[in-house]
């Protein structure tokens, strides 16, 4: 006689049920993983694509805006840039408030590419709030933003990683 299966662990263990930066960072995880398969096969990251889709949206906006606003930090973000601007996705021009700072627009393979992966995109959000119906969906976008909104000040890149370690003044 078989022995019945032991009923499979749950997801996530009772005691991080109550802990939200535990199940915050699950869900990041999740998101990051369904957005990155989408964008594969373009060698986009998730943060890639917001920055897309903010050049697309806010044409003339420079580096440092485009990383506050994708919530990332300014060096990856100028990185990026430059590298669509060299595969002919986007074009630099200059910054009118500040002349040292570039301000960045798609071409029209940039708008090309941001009109393929929007599809991808609002299929990745349906799966993700899948398990949810469209009310749950709604309150739940609407808390998370709240929340966003209302911890901005901690939402910077590095944010809560360990100062570097200074070296001995005998060392």
């Amino acid at each position: 006689m078989d022995k019945p299966k032991p009923a499979p662990e749950p997801a996530v263990p009772d005691m991080h049920r109550r802990v939200p930066q535990y199940l915050v960072r699950r869900v990041a995880q999740i998101c990051n993983a369904i957005q990155s398969e989408a964008y594969a096969d373009h060698g986009l990251m998730p943060w890639q694509f917001a920055v897309l889709m903010q050049v697309r949206s806010r044409p003339g906006m420079d580096r440092n805006w485009h990383a506050a606003a994708a919530g990332c930090d300014a060096t990856s973000v100028g990185q990026t840039l430059e590298r669509w601007v060299s595969q002919g996705l986007a074009v630099r021009g200059i910054n009118p408030l500040d002349r040292r700072a570039g301000a960045y627009s798609l071409t029209p393979e940039g708008h090309a590419l941001a009109e393929t992966l929007l599809p991808r995109s609002r299929a990745a959000t349906r799966q993700i709030l899948s398990p949810l119906d469209e009310d749950e969906a709604r309150v739940l976008m609407e808390l998370l933003v709240r929340l966003v909104d209302a911890h901005e000040a901690h939402a910077r890149p590095g944010a809560g990683r360990r100062p570097p370690r200074k070296k001995p003044p005998n060392g």
